[in-house]
């Protein structure tokens, strides 16, 4: 059986993150032969064609997403540059497929996933680095977005194919009972994780002082107090009080996530009521709105968190450890202890991953575990956490099943490759003849 390419992992990956890895050319130049090609088409499939500029997109994200800090020599690059072309070949190959089967995608989300991609490029970026960007790859702004087009239309052709694949694998108990004893003490070869996030939090007294503070400050503010001169006057943030509590313009992610979901839902001009983060209470003044961006102003009563406080946080992750090993369920303690509302409200269910991806800041924690097995707890920038690989019935029947899925993908691409053309045109001869220049 021809192996699953790795491609089809990749595909699903953030079209975001392939943009702002490929603009930073990460190691283009010197590597490659001279003279420099600026594009030519590099395979052929069917009624589709890749470019030499799609393919090192992909090889420089590819490079970054393995997390690699040293620069490649050209022969590896070589390498990788021609396997990902398999892997992009294979890519086509299923959409074309896909489109055969008449699988329709709705032009509004295509339109809705690339507004939100643009979106989140210039919330991140200043419109200077936006155009830097542009410049270092060499694309108009219309021509990233029909790239962008291009690349999401394909992807949800291929899920919908995917997913039209998986609901039709039949999956029994016995199959279920076979998996458990196949993985019973070892990590199986896909993981899904739920977690219980628990953040440390101040003792009582401290979190009164804080509150008793703001809350008068919310009072002068009523009574008509400007809110730039309050936050001269009582903000506790040593880097935005002196300038009237002035937090500047962001994008998603960029401050503490309960400052920006209380700025999110404010009109401008408007004051938040009181809001707990892990450096105390805010009152938050939305002072305009950007395409993408937010712009805020606060007052911080600080409640800072002890060494002590964070011991409190680990005790309860191992008591709620204990409690799970001796068979309480895991995702009522989630749901009746997590401090992560997103996760808690489905049982702590969080994220799956392919064993050999697994994120680095993860692995320690994961490596060690087998099927139905809790981490210790460890602490990230957002608290303390326990994860627990699932077992339960329909999470083993959701993994066999994209297992069987994986297979039949791999079936179909090499069956359909011998039905349609395929020129593959990376090989150096291609170059001069499409260039024209000699080697």
């Amino acid at each position: 059986m021809r192996r699953h390419p790795r491609s089809m992992r990749i595909f699903a990956r953030s079209l975001f993150v392939r943009c702002l890895v490929a603009m930073g050319a990460a190691f283009a130049g010197p590597a490659h032969a001279a003279p420099e090609l600026l594009d030519r088409i590099v395979a052929v499939v069917d009624d589709q064609v890749i470019l030499w500029s799609e393919l090192n997109f992909r090889l420089l994200m590819d490079f970054e997403q393995e997390g690699r800090t040293f620069r490649p020599d050209e022969s590896q690059i070589n390498e990788r540059r021609a396997q990902l072309l398999e892997d992009m070949i294979d890519e086509r190959v299923l959409v074309i497929k896909a489109r055969r089967d008449s699988i329709v995608i709705d032009a509004s989300m295509i339109d809705e996933r690339l507004n939100e991609q643009m979106r989140r490029i210039h919330a991140r970026l200043s419109p200077e680095e936006f155009e830097q960007m542009l410049e270092r790859s060499g694309l108009s702004e219309r021509q990233l977005k029909a790239r962008y087009r291009k690349d999401i239309r394909n992807e949800l052709l291929s899920s919908q194919l995917r997913s039209q694949l998986a609901y039709r694998q039949h999956v029994t108990h016995r199959d279920v009972e076979t998996f458990r004893e196949s993985y019973d003490g070892v990590l199986p070869p896909r993981v899904f994780l739920s977690q219980i996030n628990i953040k440390p939090k101040p003792e009582e007294t401290v979190l009164s002082q804080a509150s008793g503070k703001i809350e008068a400050v919310r009072q002068k503010l009523e009574a008509g107090l400007d809110f730039a001169e309050a936050a001269r006057q009582y903000s506790e943030d040593p880097g935005t009080a002196d300038a009237g509590g002035d937090l500047g313009c962001f994008g998603p992610g960029t401050l503490l996530p309960e400052v920006e979901q209380a700025a999110a839902v404010l009109k401008p001009g408007e004051t938040s009521e009181p809001v707990l983060t892990a450096l105390g209470y805010h009152i938050i003044r939305l002072d305009q709105r950007l395409e993408g961006e937010l712009c805020a102003s606060h007052v911080l009563a600080r409640a800072p968190v002890t060494p002590g406080d964070k011991e409190r946080a680990r005790q309860l992750l191992v008591e709620l450890r204990d409690r799970a090993l001796d068979g309480e369920d895991f995702a009522q303690l989630a749901q009746e202890y997590s401090d992560d509302p997103q996760t808690a409200k489905q049982g702590g269910l969080w994220q799956s991953f392919s064993k050999d991806e697994i994120p680095p800041f993860l692995k320690r924690y994961v490596d060690r575990l087998s099927l139905g097995g809790v981490s210790e707890p460890f602490f990230l920038d957002d608290g303390g956490h326990i994860l627990k690989v699932n077992d339960d019935q329909a999470t083993i029947e959701n993994i066999l099943r994209e297992e069987r899925m994986q297979g039949t993908v791999s079936l179909i691409i090499a069956e359909f490759r011998t039905q349609i053309h395929i020129d593959n045109r990376l090989s150096g001869e291609y170059v001069w003849q499409d260039t024209g220049d000699a080697p």
